[in-house]
């Protein structure tokens, strides 16, 4: 006898941040900050949002989340005639902490469950990194914890790692956005040997320096040559950011994904750690807020 499928899911989505200074694309971390996606299934025929205030999304099929949700019921061939979406949103749009990921990770997961759930979690990640175009925000989203994204004769995978319990994370988000796309139309199309062979060493210095707790390391590890030298033209006071930062003793300071957010991470005295960084901010006349975070390793979950 089959069991009847539900009409109305809930779904818990992790912001997360990407790349960690050298892991450029493959590199991601699911943070405790959070967006929740419910959808329920309609009688009338139409696909509507309703989004919290101030919030200036798409409130029809043009939704990403209903994008997302689309691709799952084209999949199986089982499209709702009604669909309605309620948004509350913590992650905030376009500042580098992975807004569109959680949208896309959501419709993905709701629609699955409305539809009974035939699609395992790899066939809904392979959806997600397809729509998104790179893995290394969708696979946290879903899968939760520290992940490191490559791809095998053209398909996805990626390893969980451990993400030490003992680091914190200070995120500084600064009060305007960056649009992924104007982030990634700064970078170079082409990159040295010698800036390849840099990043190389030190994302394998960054995972041996988290597994060891080898903090010591991890301002070296977590350099970057391939994306934050470019992108610090859009952020005003990044470089000093960054630097007050270490000089408050954080271990690690890194542009979160395409920015403008920063991400540091600290054992002790994170207060410090966010007021130098929000008063780097300041002098170069950009406001920013900070959160004391901590890494989520249970990914996207249905409520």
């Amino acid at each position: 006898m089959r069991h009847a499928t539900p009409r109305h899911v809930r779904v818990r989505v992790p912001a997360t941040t990407a790349n960690l200074g050298c892991g450029f694309d493959i590199l991601g971390l699911a943070l405790k900050i959070y967006n929740t996606f419910t959808l329920t299934v309609t009688p009338e025929p139409r696909w509507r949002v309703t989004l919290p205030a101030g919030v200036d999304l798409p409130s029809d099929g043009d939704n990403l989340v209903f994008k997302a949700a689309h691709g799952v019921f084209a999949k199986v061939g089982d499209k709702p005639a009604g669909l309605h979406l309620s948004l509350d949103m913590d992650i905030p749009l376009a500042r580098g902490l992975g807004s569109s990921s959680a949208a896309i990770v959501g419709g993905l997961l709701a629609a699955n469950v409305l539809a009974g759930n035939p699609l395992k979690p790899e066939a809904l990640l392979a959806m997600a990194v397809d729509m998104e175009g790179h893995p290394d925000n969708v696979t946290p989203a879903l899968m939760g914890g520290l992940t490191l994204s490559y791809a095998v004769d053209g398909c996805h995978a990626f390893l969980p790692l451990d993400f030490p319990s003992d680091l914190s994370l200070i995120v500084a988000i600064p009060d305007f956005e960056l649009p992924t796309a104007k982030a990634r139309a700064v970078l170079p199309r082409q990159i040295s040997r010698a800036d390849a062979v840099f990043n190389c060493s030190r994302t394998a210095l960054l995972m041996a320096a988290l597994q060891m707790k080898r903090y010591d390391l991890l301002p070296a590890a977590m350099d970057d040559r391939l994306h934050q030298p470019f992108r610090a033209a859009l952020v005003p006071g990044m470089q000093a950011a960054m630097a007050a930062g270490y000089r408050a003793k954080a271990l690690g300071v890194v542009l979160s994904g395409a920015g403008p957010t920063l991400v540091a991470l600290t054992c002790s005295d994170p207060q410090v750690v966010a007021a130098a960084i929000s008063d780097a901010f300041a002098a170069h006349h950009v406001t920013c807020r900070t959160r004391l975070v901590q890494a989520d390793v249970e990914g996207a979950v249905v409520w």
